[in-house]
C-alpha cells in the first residue's frame, strides 16, 4: 500500500525532531473549539474580526485574542479594508486541512455511531 504523503524522514527512519514540533504547534492551534471554528469560516471566506466574532458567538475582544493566537502559529494573514482588518488563511493547503480534519472527526463519529447502534 502507497501513502500519497511523502514525511521525510532521518537516516534512522524517524521523524525529524523540527517537523515533529511543527505538527505539535499545529495540533495545539486545533485544540481550541472556538479556533477551530474559526478556522473553518475561514477555509470558506475572507472574514472580518466582527464577521468572525457574530459568527462563532463571542465578544470581539475574545475574538481578537483567538485570532492572534493563530497569527502568531502563521496560520492567518491580514490586510486592510477601509477601517476593518480581514482575515484570511494562508493558502489553500491549509483550508483544505482544516476540511480534512473535520471531515475526519466527523467520519469517527459516524462510526462511533455504528458501534452504539450495534451494541442496542
Amino acid at each position: 500500500m502507497t501513502s500519497e504523503f511523502i514525511v521525510p524522514t532521518t537516516e534512522d527512519g524517524i521523524v525529524s525532531s523540527d517537523l515533529l514540533d511543527m505538527s505539535v504547534t499545529v495540533l495545539k492551534t486545533l485544540s481550541d473549539p472556538a479556533r477551530l471554528q474559526m478556522l473553518w469560516a475561514l477555509s470558506m471566506e475572507d472574514l472580518s474580526l466582527s464577521d468572525l466574532a457574530q459568527l462563532i458567538g463571542v465578544s470581539p475582544t475574545v475574538a481578537s485574542q483567538l485570532l492572534s493566537r493563530l497569527r502568531a502559529a502563521g496560520v492567518l494573514q491580514t490586510r486592510k479594508s477601509g477601517r476593518h482588518v480581514i482575515y484570511s488563511m494562508h493558502d489553500e493547503r491549509s483550508r483544505e486541512f482544516i476540511r480534512q480534519t473535520l471531515d475526519f472527526a466527523k467520519h469517527r463519529l459516524d462510526l462511533q455511531d455504528a458501534r452504539l447502534e450495534e451494541d442496542q
